[in-house]
């Protein structure tokens, strides 16, 4: 199955991501920064909300998905998706932060752009109609 490059979609894509990734970056300076939570746990739950909020979005808006026989199965490759960026990021976050000496925010902006293009690529199959 060939997936077409869409400009709006991409762009729907990245406005979704950014309303989770708004409030992955808001739990993760919260619970690191005020609460005093070590960066890497303040990273899993942040990844949490991140994921749990995007699915629908995606689905419905981004993708233009209205089927709802299969959401199921949707969901579980999503939720695949989402564990294996999961690990992905705090593998790129712990190695930014303790090898290359950078701040634990500059470190997830950075490791946060392979990881939208890699999740745009697989989100549109799991997607497609």
């Amino acid at each position: 199955m060939t997936v077409s490059f869409q400009p709006v979609q991409i762009l729907r894509f990245l406005g979704a991501g950014s309303v989770g990734l708004l409030l992955y970056f808001l739990i993760l300076y919260f619970l690191t920064d005020v609460v005093g939570m070590w960066y890497m746990v303040s990273a899993a739950i942040a990844s949490v909300v991140n994921y749990g909020s995007k699915f629908l979005l995606q689905k419905f808006w981004t993708f233009r998905n209205k089927n709802t026989e299969t959401i199921h199965l949707q969901a579980g490759k999503y939720a695949l998706l989402a564990l294996l960026l999961f690990v992905a990021n705090l593998a790129l976050l712990h190695a930014l932060v303790e090898y290359a000496h950078l701040w634990y925010l500059t470190a997830q902006a950075i490791a946060t752009v392979p990881l939208t293009v890699v999740s745009y690529l697989v989100s549109r199959r799991i997607f497609a109609n």
